[in-house]
Parts: structure tokens; sequence; C-alpha cells
């Protein structure tokens, strides 16, 4: 598109070609122009046509307006006063949204300089046209007889420039009720104009006493814009307000303002999924020069804020124009449409993205909350969190608090946190036995205290259970139940077919969920063919025993912890969503009858019963309407990380949750109570 905007300002601006290379012919000095040829760039003798049309085209690129004045013969100063010179140059340059000019005599001829004009605009790109300098000889000086078509050949009688800009407001993101979690709203800062500044160590003293940080104002004072130039030193709270304008506004150098800042109502609690804008870099500047940006400019830097920025952004519209005195279009030079930022509506519920934030606390971990008859994200935490503002407003004690702090607060841990599922994953295990390892939902399992399937023999977490069907496996999360099933769909693989590496990949572990709009991991599930690749070893039957308990090389994000029980529950893996305007795509049915999950619904609804391993988080503490599964999965070293799903009603469920913390002892006793209230703010 930039490309056909310069097409149009070539053919529109270029009066007379555009001249490159030419040899000029110039006079001696205080005489005619004569026929004595210079390279172009050489200096013109000293008094001749030539040096007063270099001199004024050098005037002119330096913006030096008040001395270019003095180059008119008398009559063109007569007819033209000083200030009404001046500003027929400034009007042009603000019209044309000028950045630089550079004019170079590019011909002469008799007593008429041709001048080469090079310019460059913030809205228009680079305009390159040529105009011509009448040159008169007046009490031995060459002096230029003016008008205005000096500055462009098409400003004839009463015709000007004009430039029209239209610049969008960045469009707002929604939760699914209306509740704005990033607007655009007017901030009363603090700035300064640093040329009026008479004293800056007692205004420094007075800013920090205001509330200013030292470091923040000393970084206002060495801004390298122009001095003249307005530099923020930082936001003005209301309760502050009267004592910005009654105390520091009245300093030289002071100002008191409204700007346009991206805000993010909810702060920590969504800071991960909505992310933050960012300033445009001098390259990115340079990259899309004429197109309307300015220095400060902000794009979206993470999460929707960059993902959907073309929507939220819309695009700045601009028209440069020839008109009469009326106002009526002569000719038009350049322009490009107004497009309008736009506002995005998510899945998101505001309420749970809150009520998440504040469950997680000072934990360190993630929380995803999914509506399984949509499949639409309600709330995606990650924690510890930051203040996405602190961005907005270039906060820099912030920000180095941020970046310095423990635990990675930008990270976020609910799309890019690869955890082991623990015994989270036994509901896959249990799906994988009925579906391909020839269990029925009544067949028992023995649970006992140790089980000797492959050396060495591996103990259960808790004491010998007896014989327990899958949905008896579930309730008390028994290891050798599920150890029993890896084994036998271990034997029932020929190497390159297992049953429990595909049921997992049916729910959706192993590759990205897909959701539109927010980065993430893969995640990975081993198989043999994994191994081998990875390895160069074979897959043996330990490898699928810790498998079936969500142990060894598998990692998973909660993201895709959360959508595989959503998954589960709805009968179809489908990519999640937490855009209004997507598609819950269906990536395949998960492959289980009726009955089979049936049998695995009701595992999960004992296991928040008075006999489950979450008992106590749920039906001791009278929570009864609830399906869950906890997990306790072992790192590196001692450290263990804990996971809950769960989800409510038990029987027709509006909300799963799944929560990790990545130090924890109890699944159920810490993850389990965190995920229940989750669950039961999204039921509101």
């Amino acid at each position: 598109m930039r490309a056909a905007f310069i097409a149009a300002i070539v053919v529109g601006l270029v009066a007379g070609g555009i001249v490159a290379g030419v040899r000029l012919a110039m006079g001696g000095s205080g005489s005619s122009p004569s026929s004595a040829n210079l390279t172009e760039g050489t200096p013109a003798p000293a008094g001749s046509a030539a040096a007063t049309a270099q001199e004024f085209a050098k005037r002119w690129s330096n913006g030096q307006y008040e001395t270019l004045y003095a180059l008119l013969d008398p009559a063109s100063q007569a007819a033209h006063e000083g200030s009404s010179f001046v500003e027929e140059y400034e009007a042009f340059a603000d019209e044309t949204t000028e950045t630089d000019l550079q004019a170079r005599v590019s011909g002469i001829q008799a007593n008429v300089a041709m001048l080469a004009v090079h310019l460059a605009t913030a809205y228009f790109g680079d305009l390159e046209y040529s105009t011509t300098l009448n040159l008169v000889q007046t009490d031995g000086r060459w002096l230029v007889q003016w008008d205005r078509t000096a500055i462009h050949p098409d400003l004839t009688g009463d015709l000007r420039v004009k430039s029209d800009i239209q610049r969008p407001t960045r469009g707002k993101i929604l939760d699914r009720n209306g509740v704005p979690l990033a607007i655009t709203e007017d901030v009363r800062m603090l700035g300064l104009n640093r040329s009026l500044v008479t004293d800056r160590a007692t205004l420094t003293a007075k800013l920090v006493e205001f509330g200013f940080a030292q470091e923040v104002v000393d970084k206002a004072f060495a801004s390298t814009v122009g001095l003249n130039q307005r530099v923020a030193v930082g936001p003005v709270s209301d309760d502050k307000a009267e004592a910005a304008l009654t105390q520091l506004a009245p300093i030289p150098g002071v100002l008191v303002y409204f700007e346009s800042q991206r805000v993010h109502p909810l702060g920590a609690a969504a800071a991960h999924v909505i992310g933050y804008t960012r300033e445009f870099t001098a390259d990115e500047l340079a990259e899309h020069a004429g197109q309307g940006l300015r220095a400060g400019d902000r794009t979206g830097a993470t999460g929707l804020e960059a993902s959907q920025d073309a929507i939220l952004a819309g695009h700045t519209g601009a028209s440069l124009r020839l008109v009469a005195a009326d106002g009526s279009t002569v000719k038009t030079y350049a322009g490009y449409d107004y497009v309008a930022g736009e506002d995005v509506v998510t899945t998101l519920d505001a309420t749970v993205l809150q009520a998440a934030q504040a469950r997680l606390g000072s934990r360190a971990g993630a929380a995803v909350v999914i509506d399984p008859r949509t499949n639409a994200v309600l709330a995606l935490n990650s924690s510890p969190s930051f203040d996405p503002d602190a961005f907005e407003r270039n906060d820099a004690a912030a920000l180095a608090a941020i970046t310095s702090a423990a635990g990675a607060p930008q990270t976020n841990r609910a799309t890019h946190g690869l955890y082991s599922a623990g015994s989270t994953f036994k509901l896959v295990t249990g799906a994988a036995g009925l579906a391909y390892g020839g269990y029925t939902p009544s067949d028992q399992i023995y649970c006992g205290s140790t089980w000797d399937g492959v050396d060495p023999p591996r103990r259960n977490w808790e004491g010998a259970q007896g014989p327990l069907t899958i949905a008896e496996g579930l309730m008390r999360s028994c290891n050798p139940v599920f150890y029993e099933i890896g084994l036998t769909l271990y034997n029932k693989s020929d190497g390159t077919n297992d049953g429990l590496a595909a049921m997992a990949r049916a729910l959706g572990f192993g590759s990205a969920t897909g959701i539109q709009g927010l980065g993430e991991e893969d995640g990975l599930v081993p198989d043999a063919q994994w191994k081998k690749a990875k390895k160069g070893e074979l897959w043996f039957p330990g490898d699928e025993v810790n498998l079936a308990i969500g142990q060894g090389d598998l990692l998973i994000t909660p993201l895709q912890l959360a959508n595989a029980y959503s998954s589960f529950l709805a009968g179809e893996l489908r990519v999640p969503i937490v855009l209004a305007s997507a598609t819950a795509t269906d990536r395949g049915e998960v492959p289980l009858s009726a009955a089979q999950s049936a049998t695995l619904r009701q595992g999960l609804k004992l296991v928040t019963g008075p006999n489950g391993t979450a008992s106590a988080a749920f039906w001791n503490a009278g929570y009864t309407n609830f399906g869950g599964k906890s997990g306790t999965a072992e790192d590196v070293g001692a450290q263990q990380h804990v996971l809950f799903v769960a989800f409510a009603p038990a029987d027709a469920p509006v909300a799963v949750c799944a929560v990790v913390l990545d130090e924890g002892a109890s699944g159920s006793i810490e993850a389990g109570p965190i995920a229940r209230d989750i669950v039961l703010a999204a039921e509101k």
C-alpha cells in the first residue's frame, strides 16, 4: 500500500520532474548567470545568482525561515511581511507533517533557479518535487523575487496545502458481560518543559517530595528529545491533583496535563491473558515511516493486547490535499483510509478472574477455568502476577521490581508452565484401560499396599484397599490399580500402537490446544517412538507404569489439563476459546462409549464424596455436588507440585477448574479448596 501512496505522491507532487545530477551553469559575481559549469554540490562563486539560490536552499533545509526572509528582494519584502512569510513556511511544514526537508539547487537558467525538494513526512512518506526561484539583481546583489510558488509550484493565488489526520482510539477488551479488561482513559500527568526549568536541583527535590522516585525524575530530565518538548514524569492521582496544581504547576517548566493511557482495571488478575502495550521501537518507527506513527505510539506487547493488536489499534486516516479558499478540494496528493479501533469481546469473566487470583494468593502456580458446555475459557491466571499498568506508565521503579522479583511473575504458567500431571492423569489411564485394555466398568483390580508387576516393587501411597473398580480406583487414587492398567496396555502394545499414549492425545495432551490469541507450549506425551528418537533407548514396562500415574517424562500445561477434563465431560476434544468471535473447533471424539464415560464420571464424583481422597475439602465441608481429581507429582529433588481439577454441578457442569501449585504436599488439601472456590465463583 505504501508503494501506491508514493506513486500517487510522485504523480501529484512532482512539478517539472525530479531533477538529479544536473550540472549547474553559473555566472560570475555581480553579473547574469553565464555558461560556466560546476559539478552539483560545488559551492557557487560568491555573489553569483547560483550562490544566492544555494544559500536559500540551505536556510530552508535548516528551517531558518527568519534568515531566509533576508534573501528576498525589497519588492518581495514589501509585499510580504516577515511574520507572514515565516507563517507560510511553518504552515506548509505543519500541514505536510514535515519531519525533514532537504532542498538543493538542481539547475539554473538565466535568472531562474530550479530547486529539487525532498520532503520527509510523518503521515505521507517521502515526497519529491521541484520548484523554482526567480532571481533579480538589486544594488549589485542577487536576491529572490518571492511568491508562494517558491514553496510549492501549486501554491498559486489562494490555494494552499491542507492535511486531514484522524487518529483512532485503541479499542476496549471486554469480558463476556461487557466489563472492561483493557481501556484507554485520559490520565492526569505531570511533565516537564526542560527549556523553561530555571533550578533543576530545587525542582527535583520538590518532585521527589511530592512522591515521584528519584530515578523517575532523573530519567525525565535525561530524555533525549528536544528540551522544549514535553517529557512525562508520571501520573498524578486524583487525591494529589490539587496539590500538583497549586504546589508544582506554578514552577517554571512544570506541566500538568491529561494524556491518553492504556489502563487494565483488573490489574494482576488478568495481566497474563490480557497483557499490556509497549512503545514502538526506533527501528519499527523507521520501518513504518510515513504511516502515521509517532514517537511514543504504542502497540500490543503481550497477551491479547498483542495478538489482537490489528483489531484494537485500527489505523490512522490521513489525506494531503490542495484546497481553495472555500475549502474545496482542487487536488488530492496522497491519503489512506481511517480505520477505527474495534473492541474485542472475550469469553473471560472478570469475577472469576478476580476470584482465581485471590485464591491463588501468594502461591506460585496457575488456574484455568473452562465452561465445558462451550469450551469457553472463563479465567486464565498465573501466579505470581504483576501490575500491567507499570508497563503502560513506563514506571522504571515498578518495572525493575517486576523483572527482579522471585518466581518469574511475567511467565504465564497457565499456558507455558510444563508440569507432570500426577494423579490427575489417572482419568486418562482409566479411559485407556476401558477403551483399549479390555477392562469393563465392573472389573475389579486389587489395590494393595505394594505392587510387584515390575521390578522393583512399587508402594502405594496408602495402605491396601482391596479389590476396586476403575471408578473406585479413582476415588482412592490407588496407584496399583493404574499400574496394573498401564502394564496391561504395555503388554497389548506392539511397540507402535500404545493405547495409553493414544488416549492421552485423544484428550489433547502432547500438542498445543490451538487456543486463538495466546501462545502456548505443546507439552509431551512420551512413548516408544519418542524415547527411541530422543534417547536412543527402548520403552520398558516401567516407563508405561510411570506414565499411568502421570509421572516420568510426561509434560502438560494447566490449560491442557483443564481442556482435557472439559473434553472428557463433553465427549469430544475441542479447541478452547478465549475470544467471543472464535469457534470451539471439534478436533475429534473421545473414544469412549456412554457406559465407559459414565463409570469414569462416577469415579470423579466419588473423589469428592465421603470416601474420596478430597472428602475434607468437599463432602465434609458441605460441598456435595462436585466432581474432581487430585494429583501430587514429584519434581527434581524433594520438591513436589500439586494439582486439582474440580467441576460442578457434578451431573451438568458449567465450570471446570484446573489448579496447579508449583510446590505443595497434597493436591486434595492444598489445590482442592482453591479449585472448589473458583468453580463456585463461576457458578454464580
